[in-house]
């Protein structure tokens, strides 16, 4: 009793040293544990929330989570780069990121993550097959994710979270998304939920848990209820039965945690114990049509089109030319003039996708949207590039600059000092090559 606050002392810098810590979240010993890690390898009981964290203190502690597998479509990785340079321009390095990596061949990109300081988690799924007999019995005009193998098996790898991340919540995002402001614990206040949060689907009006692509987990409770979840999954996929509420792992997940110690219930899309809504800022598509939740997004998501398709949609590309799943959308974003908060979310990417320490992703996106169209190419770079340096507050016309662009083409710009050197010396070489072939001929008309 004597030396107590002696011994708090050493306590507080000996639990300092350890590599993961666990405490009471109404505890200031242990909010301030937890908040000199970031959240990272830790965690609480007690409470949902640590109340210190929400206020006080307002740490940044909730880790970014990735999935990715090197059989992915090479537009997956490319749109994974430029999300994870959106989170280091929103947050720079105060944030954790991590990636649960399936493959080992691609060591360029391997590199490209650990220089940005991403923790790569190596990731042999042990459920391949059982993924694989889902995909050969999926109806393919139910969703996207349906159309290529490495693309589905990508979007099922978050499952697997708890087995890498050392956290009591993370934020899990999919790769076609773009963060363009700032969140913390506090964000999520005092009745964070204790299972999972997703926000909106394609209907922005309707406030209830349906979208997987942004998605807040809570670590521990996906680690009791794994093996459970798995057992789910499996029995779906061997009984050949669809997920109630969505395709995929979004529909295992909802209909899994929705039915979490609550047996018989009717499977809805709605707020139940487990599952709770995140809000619409962390989940915001080019089609919504809200300014109010687009001024104060978090989260930009290309959810179906991808911002390839939108400048397609743009450029005049018709319905016929994407997948059928895509019609619909196609028909809320193209169908009308007003395309300004689109080309808004269009901005978001060009700003991360454009960065001066990663050029190359700029021209690899554009060579993979237009594989076989030279020209189209050129506009993509062009697009891009000048949308990155308009102001937001400057209400950007994202058909001006193609506008623009097109009337550039039809310039015809003062060659340069090697330009016309090259042309010269090409002049030059014909001419010879003409006078030598005439003389040829003439030789050759002489009489014997």
């Amino acid at each position: 009793e004597k030396h107590r606050d002696i011994f708090a002392v050493i306590d507080f810098f000996v639990c300092k040293s350890v590599p993961s810590f666990i405490g009471n979240s109404v505890s200031t010993f242990s909010a301030l544990q937890i908040a000199m890690r970031q959240g990272k390898n830790s965690s609480w009981y007690n409470s949902r929330s640590v109340p210190l964290l929400n206020g006080f203190l307002q740490a940044k502690v909730i880790p970014i989570v990735y999935t990715y597998t090197e059989e992915s479509q090479a537009m997956g990785k490319i749109l994974l780069k430029a999300s994870i340079t959106s989170v280091r321009q929103t947050f720079g390095m105060d944030i954790g990121i991590h990636v649960i990596y399936h493959g080992t061949e691609d060591r360029m990109f391997m590199y490209w993550l650990e220089k940005r300081k991403v923790t790569i988690h190596v990731h042999e799924p042990k459920w391949l097959p059982m993924i694989e007999d889902m995909l050969l019995d999926a109806n393919h005009m139910n969703s996207h994710l349906y159309s290529h193998r490495g693309n589905y098996i990508g979007t099922w790898q978050r499952i697997d979270i708890p087995l890498f991340i050392d956290a009591e919540y993370v934020i899990f995002l999919d790769s076609d998304t773009i963060v363009r402001n700032k969140f913390d614990f506090s964000t999520f206040g005092d009745n964070i939920t204790p299972g999972i949060a997703f926000s909106s689907e394609t209907d922005e009006k309707l406030k209830v848990p349906s979208n997987a692509g942004v998605a807040l987990l809570n670590v521990p409770l996906l680690r009791e209820t794994y093996n459970e979840f798995l057992a789910f999954i499996q029995d779906h996929a061997q009984t050949k039965k669809d997920f109630v509420l969505g395709p995929s792992d979004q529909g295992a997940y909802l209909d899994f945690y929705h039915s979490f110690k609550n047996p018989g219930v009717v499977l809805r899309h709605e707020v139940s114990t487990y599952v709770q809504y995140l809000d619409q800022t962390f989940n915001v598509k080019p089609y919504y049509k809200n300014k109010d939740t687009f001024d104060k997004r978090r989260v930009i998501h290309f959810h179906g089109f991808k911002p390839q398709d939108l400048l397609k949609g743009l450029m005049g590309y018709g319905e016929d030319e994407f997948a059928p799943a895509l019609h619909g959308l196609f028909k809320m974003m193209f169908r009308g003039n007003d395309h300004n908060l689109l080309c808004l979310a269009l901005r978001d990417f060009a700003l991360s996708v454009t960065i001066d320490d990663d050029e190359d992703n700029l021209h690899q996106f554009c060579k993979a949207a237009f594989p076989f169209a030279h020209e189209e190419e050129i506009t993509c770079k062009f697009f891009f590039q000048t949308l990155s340096k308009q102001q937001e507050g400057g209400h950007s016309n994202c058909k001006n600059i193609l506008k623009l662009d097109v009337s550039k083409q039809h310039q015809h710009p003062p060659l340069s000092c090697p330009s016309l050197l090259y042309y010269t010396v090409a002049a030059i070489a014909v001419i010879f090559s003409v006078y030598h072939l005439g003389q040829g001929t003439q030789r050759r008309d002489l009489p014997q």
